[in-house]
């Protein structure tokens, strides 16, 4: 049954928020039904609220409504965002790709596309799959972070060895300036991916899945430098990921592919153009912002002869 006051209010909310000049009240009682006595009432506790806003011509929607509403508009979804440049990534390189979004401390797969039959990836992540937001997982989003951030970011992950943390303080500034990383596969964590997707499946808890963070630090070459990214270098790799960005600059998320298997430096230089180019597709639909043409910051030898004239 409905409720007339509420209803009333919703139907006045309703008229104000569409385009155009202010509404007589004479207007405002046409389009809600309402009579004038009954709008003067719910027009000025609006107006002492802020939700609505009186004028020479008539009514109009107050600060609160249009901060609300500039708020809604900003808003994209993630995963409509994501959809199709998803796709597109994965149709591009044969990997299959997965968007993150951050989530109280995890980054959450929320979509995923698989790679068909083209190559020998990994099946994509799950969506519901996560990863901790902490040394030295999710680099790509730790790199956007402020310095003291940053420093949390680390300070967070008590089970980090020292060599791992001089391997970070080297990488860390790298994946900031180039706006990318890389998970390395070593043929122990090759093992300990296998086990901890099937963990996953059965469901695990907290206890476990640190632990089993953990050995993956032991077991990992944490991401690479621009060093060891060499046109020959045959690389082991578990996924290349690119942060999403708001319009602020701070990452929601990342994109990702999960080849899984050894790759050249060429082959790795062309999956992170298709990573990071996605991921600016991305950013560009979820901060409702025209996108921005860039290749990837990859080492002069490694530019893809398509964009190399394009380059700074």
């Amino acid at each position: 049954m409905r409720h007339e006051p509420t209803h009333r209010v919703l139907s006045v909310l309703r008229a104000l928020a569409t385009d155009g000049p202010p509404l007589p009240l004479a207007e405002i009682a046409r389009l809600t039904g309402a009579s004038r006595s009954t709008l003067h009432a719910v027009l000025a506790e609006m107006d002492a609220q802020g939700w609505a806003e009186k004028t020479g011509g008539g009514w109009r929607a107050g600060p609160e409504l249009r901060e609300v509403g500039a708020a809604l508009a900003a808003e994209v979804d993630l995963v409509r965002a994501a959809r199709q440049p998803l796709e597109a990534l994965a149709d591009a390189t044969g990997i299959a790709a997965v968007v993150f979004e951050v989530r109280d401390g995890m980054a959450e797969v929320v979509d995923s596309v698989g790679a068909g039959m083209r190559t020998a990836s990994r099946e994509a992540m799950p969506v519901g799959h996560v990863v901790p937001v902490r040394a030295p997982f999710a680099r790509e989003l730790a790199a956007r972070l402020p310095l003291g951030e940053q420093r949390q970011w680390l300070a967070d992950s008590a089970g980090l060895t020292a060599a791992a943390r001089d391997r970070l303080e080297v990488v860390l500034p790298q994946i900031a300036r180039r706006g990318w990383s890389i998970e390395r596969l070593t043929p122990a964590r090759r093992e300990l991916l296998r086990m901890a997707d099937s963990l996953e499946t059965s469901g695990i808890g907290a206890l476990v899945r640190d632990r089993v963070s953990e050995l993956f630090v032991e077991l990992s070459e944490i991401d690479v430098t621009d060093a060891e990214l060499d046109a020959a270098a045959d690389l082991a790799v578990a996924s290349v990921a690119a942060p999403i960005l708001r319009a602020d600059g701070r990452a929601v998320g990342s994109v990702a592919v999960a080849p899984g298997r050894r790759m050249t430096g060429r082959a790795v230089a062309r999956a992170v153009e298709a990573v990071t180019e996605c991921a600016d597709a991305v950013s560009a639909r979820f901060a409702s912002r025209p996108p921005t043409a860039r290749t990837a910051a990859l080492p002069a030898h490694l530019v893809h002869p398509a964009h190399a004239a394009s380059r700074p």
